[in-house]
């Protein structure tokens, strides 16, 4: 699929070809890889622009700015809360000389709160919360047209006079959430344990719905190729230290092993073992799409091990993993490692969990095919998501038949966090 000729003249940073490149994906053009949108920011135009491409066709063009919303906080005194004009006034004032005239939309009162609403020069909404305990709470919401009238410079000025005018013993401004621009739907993410983080994205490489979840492969100025799966950040180009953790690279021997992967439709996991010297490394991915965008995309990560779906010490199975080891197990074929790199760990501890099911049967399963003195290696979450990992190590404590197991960490660069890893054996009674 190329963009049609007139298009490429005027952009040629958008010029793609989806059928190029050699191994099984050469010359396909499958209904999900065709409805593949990506997304460029234009550099010829002066002002933000989006060109939105469908199949190769110039769809729609969006001309927006980013809007910008402003987290201000204040402690004062309780004594305040019974005369809020006192402590509204002050702010509108202040309001008034950093961006306009003032007028108050709306006003709501109770015995533990007053909410109130302000219109700022038809600039920017100001909402306001006066808690009972003291707490002021502000954010500014600023229209994307005048985002340049009020930046984080004056946002934190603006932080100290309110914080002198109210005579507030604390404050703090949080940096200014964007919204609306034309990439500012790609730029945020979380944390294993779900905090807000920011990401430096400049074009949206791929983003697309297979039938199994939402993909997305972001360019990132720090991180490279950034592949996004249902909004949780699986693996950037800057990411090698990830794959290097998990396989424990340079203590374990893969020479001559057998060794099963379930997931790891990145391709990055099974370049690295081929790299190790093992006889036979057999990879269960559910989800074809992934694999073309990131043979395509991700290169620098997964090499050409997706290239081929088979190869002399390599095979590729599309399916689901569960129903691919019940196969293995039946047909009593063992291996030496199995890898497990599917979801991260749940926040839930729900019993009724299906993801927290999903990880305790992919585990068992994975123990049925591991040869007595096997070994099970998966990732589990971030290290400050604590409570899921102690749920998982419970687990792992309460599986039968037994095994025993030792983790380890390391700082994942497009994660932000340093990331957990379980090296599991069966115990010595179970082999």
């Amino acid at each position: 699929m190329q963009v049609a000729g007139a298009i490429r003249n005027r952009l040629p940073a958008i010029c793609i070809d989806v059928t190029s490149g050699n191994g099984p994906y050469s010359g396909t053009t499958s209904r999900s890889l065709l409805e593949i949108s990506l997304r460029y920011p234009v550099s010829e135009v002066s002002h933000p622009s989006l060109v939105y491409l469908k199949c190769g066709f110039q769809e729609s063009i969006m001309e927006t700015e980013s809007h910008s919303t402003f987290l201000l906080e204040f402690h004062t005194e309780k004594n305040k809360f019974s005369s809020p004009d006192e402590l509204i006034a002050p702010i509108k004032e202040l309001l008034e000389k950093d961006i306009g005239e003032v007028k108050e939309v709306y006003r709501r009162c109770s015995d533990e709160s007053v909410n109130v609403i302000l219109d700022c020069d038809m600039k920017s909404i100001v909402t306001l919360q006066l808690k009972s305990s003291g707490l002021v709470l502000m954010n500014i919401d600023i229209d994307g047209q005048h985002s340049s009238t009020f930046n984080q410079e004056l946002a934190k000025k603006f932080e100290t006079d309110v914080k002198g005018k109210l005579a507030a013993v604390a404050s703090k401004s949080i940096c200014p959430i964007k919204r609306g621009g034309p990439l500012d739907r790609f730029r945020y993410l979380t944390s294993s344990d779900e905090r807000l983080l920011e990401y430096d994205v400049d074009h949206v490489v791929a983003d697309v719905r297979s039938p199994f979840q939402h993909i997305q492969i972001l360019h990132t100025i720090n991180f490279g190729n950034l592949l996004v799966l249902d909004d949780l950040q699986n693996l950037a180009e800057s990411d090698l230290v990830y794959t290097e953790t998990l396989i424990q690279r340079g203590k374990i021997d893969y020479t001559g092993k057998n060794i099963l992967i379930l997931g790891a439709g990145d391709g990055a996991l099974l370049w690295e073992l081929l790299k190790e010297g093992p006889n036979m490394v057999t990879m269960v991915e559910i989800d074809e799409t992934v694999m073309k965008l990131c043979s395509q995309h991700l290169r620098s990560a997964c090499g050409s091990a997706l290239d081929s779906t088979t190869g002399p010490h390599h095979q590729i199975i599309v399916g689901d993993c569960l129903t691919e080891l019940d196969k293995l197990k039946s047909q009593s074929v063992l291996f030496d490692f199995v890898f497990s790199d599917l979801t991260d760990i749940p926040l839930s501890i729900k019993p009724q969990n299906k993801e927290w099911q999903f990880l305790l049967d992919v585990m068992e399963k994975s123990l049925s095919v591991l040869k007595p003195d096997g070994q099970f290696l998966t990732h589990g979450s971030g290290v400050s998501s604590v409570q899921s990992l102690a749920d998982f190590e419970s687990h792992l404590n309460n599986l039968e038949p037994p095994v025993e197991f030792k983790r380890c960490q390391a700082f994942v660069p497009s994660f932000m966090e340093d990331w957990v890893f379980y090296q599991v054996s069966k115990t010595p009674n179970n082999k």
